[in-house]
């Protein structure tokens, strides 16, 4: 029973001709959606965990990735992924090596637009997006949230909590709401 529940997960990404490579870990099933003309790849030795038990830090939810129309998703190799959102209406990328702590929300738009009329009309044509990279070697802390737009360069640390919005140097340590850089990581 428990290597026919290891197995559903992947052939749900194969019928959703979502690329992943080797050695690629799934602990509890995570929901992973790729609209029409999106692309969403998930690199060598990537590890989601996606119930409970898998983080003793307590998971909200299941990990989830989603690629609306036209979007680009592209997690790196060994990367780990614990209760996290990824929601792109345009691009996310993840670079290799990287590590995202429990219930990380990573989007690269605004869901809704800002302008009353827009919004009562839900025209989805006004929401504003822009792309997000996370470099390499990055390590995200529990209850972040990355906002549209935001770059963080290789080697970067994010406080547990913070809320992320804007563009970061590599080796930076950035915490808070808004996230700032509080000190740099000297190689």
């Amino acid at each position: 029973m428990l290597r026919f529940n290891c197995l559903i997960p992947r052939l749900l990404l194969k019928l959703q001709k979502i690329p992943y490579g080797p050695k690629l870990r799934l602990v509890g099933w995570p929901f992973i959606f790729r609209f029409p003309r999106a692309r969403l790849s998930l690199g060598e030795g990537v590890t989601i965990n996606s119930n409970f038990w898998s983080n003793m830090l307590g998971l909200y939810h299941r990990t989830i990735i989603v690629a609306k129309n036209g979007a680009s998703v592209r997690i790196g190799n060994h990367v780990g992924l614990s209760g996290v959102a990824i929601y792109a209406r345009r691009e996310i990328e993840i670079g290799d090596d990287c590590v995202i702590g429990a219930n990380v929300k990573i989007v690269d738009n605004d869901f809704h637009p800002l302008d009353p009329e827009a919004r009562r009309r839900d025209d989805p044509a006004c929401v504003a997006s822009a792309p997000v990279k996370i470099g390499r070697n990055v390590f995200i802390g529990m209850n972040t949230i990355i906002l549209k737009g935001v770059e963080l360069g290789d080697n970067c640390v994010v406080g547990a909590g913070s809320v992320v919005h804007g563009r970061f140097e590599a080796g930076c340590v950035i915490a808070g709401n808004p996230a700032k850089v509080i000190r740099r990581i000297d190689p």
